[in-house]
């Protein structure tokens, strides 16, 4: 008996000393994106850009941000859908770019931002 508690006594060391303990071990910090600037411009010729600022507001590197805008007409009709990325984005930096509209601009009454964050341990 005496060897039987000697020995768990020895296994729960090593898991302790591992870190193999269950407590506190989760899902390892995901990548988080926000908008934190938008603006729709129009062009003299009628070509609309959205101009965007991203920023990584979690704990870890982004290694791959993906921001997709739709463009929308007056029903709500998609009339594009663009996407631009960058890789390697680290928690409080941003990253400024603009997206184009490929369809027709000149139908364009609203659109929408969707991000993706993408990190080696929590994937796209």
């Amino acid at each position: 008996m005496k060897k039987l508690a000697v020995t768990a006594g020895l296994l729960t060391a090593l898991m302790l000393a591992s870190g193999c303990t269950g407590a506190g071990s989760g899902p390892p910090p995901k990548g988080e994106l926000a908008v934190i600037n938008r603006a729709l411009t129009r062009s003299a010729s009628g070509n609309v850009t959205v101009q965007v600022t991203v920023k990584n507001v979690g704990p870890v590197m982004v290694e791959l941000a993906r921001v997709t805008v739709k463009f929308y007409d007056a029903q709500k009709g998609l009339l594009d859908s663009s996407s631009d990325s960058v890789m390697n984005l680290g928690p409080g930096e941003t990253w400024d770019f603009s997206i184009a509209c490929q369809g027709d601009s000149s139908q364009v009454k609203s659109y929408e931002i969707e991000t993706l964050a993408g990190t080696s341990s929590g994937g796209l």
